[in-house]
């Protein structure tokens, strides 16, 4: 009787411990991915006990390097942060200063198409760190402190750079910044609660004149995002030139935890005398007149501050900074083709990344100036992966890209026809991320 009652205690315990791992892997895979609940829902119902043991080692920290959280390739991770540790807030916002992470790929895809954002065209710098060991610095950056390549558990694929406390971090940039430019990132946290981060904590992302390494004291154009979970930290931004002093500075009280908590794309562009900030598509900053005529940026600089210890996580990825505004309509029609590497997709993917839907736009913009022509869209590819493999690849694009264009924004099927030529012709090398992205382009033909 005695081994009986022993028995059926360890056999409910057993239960008790599966249904407690359940339930922490479930906490853990809904935050997986900002827009793919629903996916995240099917991993875990397909996971086997050996996938299940694969969580409960990242959440203990012995995942093997990796850590805890996940990704699309398009960049969107998790924050470890659970819902108790998040508080109400009914001040500071008000109408549209309310931010609500979208939901669903559509509803993301929607704010894009809506907003005003559109990526420079001509690619400056492209870093996925796709050529760096995991566990190094990036060999194309500088820092004061320190910082390694990471992958998540979730996606062995995507390498992210991790940002220490109180530490900058510089890319090497080919050459000065022009007059019209933009910067993109993917970020991400993890592990960000209101026990373990100050309120003070933000990241900064600095424009600089670029004549010191890692550090931007004369000139310098910032922004700052708070991850702090608790309640509502403005986006602080301020413009500042020696011995001219400040030339403008200002809070914007918005709600972005969400945004930030869930893996955020983050976007900024340089007109001239204007400076806009966006977050997953949807405009923050807006400044007209931040620039003066005489600053000139060299550098951009990442810092962080009040994130915690080593166990609290920013992580930044797939930066990429190119030069002018698209002008698809202007080369199109005049020229007969366009080309972009702009429209960005996610990796080994045809699914096309939201923040892409700005140049779609304006390439439809373009496709509508003349609805008598018909135009071919041709996709390319990078050399990763076998040739065949490339060139279906580049096909599933191009006709991804087609039915964006009909679909998002009323284009008829009929004007437009798709092909992909795979790798075979490149127009850089492919032994950098930069070159890699540069041969990542989609091809507008008329025809």
């Amino acid at each position: 009787m005695k081994t009986s009652k022993i028995t059926i205690t360890v056999i409910l315990s057993a239960l008790f411990l599966f249904t407690g791992i359940q339930n922490t892997e479930a906490q853990i895979l809904k935050k997986l991915k900002k827009k793919a609940e629903n996916a995240a829902t099917r991993k875990l119902e397909d996971k086997t006990t050996r996938e299940t043991e694969k969580v409960m080692d990242t959440i203990l920290g012995n995942d093997g390097g990796g850590y805890g959280g996940g990704t699309n390739s398009g960049g969107s991770t998790a924050n470890g942060n659970s819902k108790d540790d998040k508080a109400d807030n009914d001040s500071g916002s008000s109408g549209d200063d309310s931010y609500s992470m979208p939901e669903t790929d559509k509803e993301e895809v929607s704010l894009y198409v809506k907003s005003d954002w559109v990526a420079g065209e001509q690619l400056i710098l492209f870093d996925d760190f796709g050529d760096d060991p995991v566990g190094d610095f990036p060999q194309l950056w500088n820092t004061n402190g320190s910082g390694q390549i990471i992958t998540l558990s979730s996606d062995s694929e995507q390498k992210w750079l991790r940002l220490y406390n109180r530490t900058y971090y510089e890319p090497d940039l080919p050459k000065v910044l022009p007059k019209e430019f933009t910067v993109e990132f993917d970020l991400a946290t993890y592990n960000l609660t209101n026990k373990n981060t100050s309120q003070t904590a933000y990241l900064y992302i600095v424009l600089g004149d670029g004549k010191k390494p890692l550090n931007s004291r004369d000139m310098s154009v910032s922004a700052a995002i708070s991850p702090y979970p608790n309640w509502v930290k403005p986006v602080q931004f301020k413009s500042y030139m020696h011995p001219h002093g400040e030339i403008v500075a200002g809070n914007v009280e918005i709600d972005i935890r969400e945004a930030i908590a869930n893996g955020a794309h983050v976007a900024i562009s340089v007109n001239g005398k204007r400076y806009r900030l966006y977050i997953n598509g949807k405009k923050i900053l807006d400044f007209p007149r931040a620039i003066r005529e005489d600053m000139n940026f060299g550098s951009i600089l990442f810092h962080t501050y009040g994130v915690g210890d080593d166990k609290q996580n920013v992580l930044i990825s797939n930066l990429r900074v190119a030069e002018g505004l698209p002008e698809p309509r202007e080369k199109l029609i005049k020229t007969g083709k366009y080309v972009t590497n702009a429209i960005l997709f996610d990796v080994n993917s045809a699914q096309i990344k939201p923040e892409s839907y700005g140049i779609l736009r304006e390439i439809s913009e373009a496709l509508k100036t003349d609805e008598s022509k018909k135009v071919k869209i041709v996709g390319h590819t990078d050399s990763d992966g076998s040739e065949n493999y490339n060139l279906q690849l580049s096909k599933d694009r191009a006709a991804s890209v087609k039915d964006a264009l009909v679909n998002s924004f009323g284009i008829a099927s009929e004007r437009l026809s798709t092909d992909g030529r795979g790798e075979s012709e490149p127009i850089a090398y492919n032994t950098s991320p930069s070159e890699k992205a540069k041969n990542r382009r989609t091809e507008f033909i008329v025809q």
